[in-house]
C-alpha cells in the first residue's frame, strides 16, 4: 500500500512593515503609575500567603492542622495574620487604582 501526501505551498505573505511604538520614550524612565502597578503585582501574592498563614493558625486553634511554626509572641495569633492580610490586600487595591487612573484622587464616583 502506497500513501501519497500532497502538500500545497502556502500563499505568499504581504511584506510586513516594522512596528513603531505609539509614544517614543526613554526606557530607563519609570512613571509613578508603572511603579504603583508593579508594587501592587508584588503585594498580591504576599497578601495571599499571609492569608494562608492566618488560615493555618486558625486551623491549629481548632485542632484541624498541626502546630503553627510561631508558638509565642504577637504573630502566634490568627487575628494578627488576618489583619495583616487585609491591610496588604487593601494596599494592593489602592496601588492598582493609583496605577490605573494616574493618581488623580478627585475623579467623580458613580452614585
Amino acid at each position: 500500500m502506497i500513501v501519497r501526501l500532497r502538500y500545497q505551498r502556502p500563499p505568499k505573505k504581504a511584506p510586513s512593515r516594522p512596528v513603531t511604538p505609539l509614544l517614543p520614550r526613554q526606557p530607563e524612565v519609570v512613571t509613578p503609575q508603572e511603579m504603583a502597578t508593579g508594587l501592587a503585582s508584588l503585594l498580591a501574592p504576599i497578601a495571599a500567603l499571609v492569608f494562608a498563614l492566618a488560615l493555618w493558625r486558625l486551623g491549629q486553634d481548632l485542632g484541624i492542622t498541626k502546630t503553627f511554626f510561631i508558638t509565642e509572641g504577637t504573630f502566634s495569633h490568627w487575628q494578627v495574620w488576618l489583619a495583616l492580610a487585609i491591610t496588604i490586600g487593601g494596599a494592593c487595591l489602592w496601588l492598582n487604582r493609583v496605577g490605573e487612573d494616574g493618581g488623580s484622587s478627585n475623579s467623580p464616583t458613580a452614585g
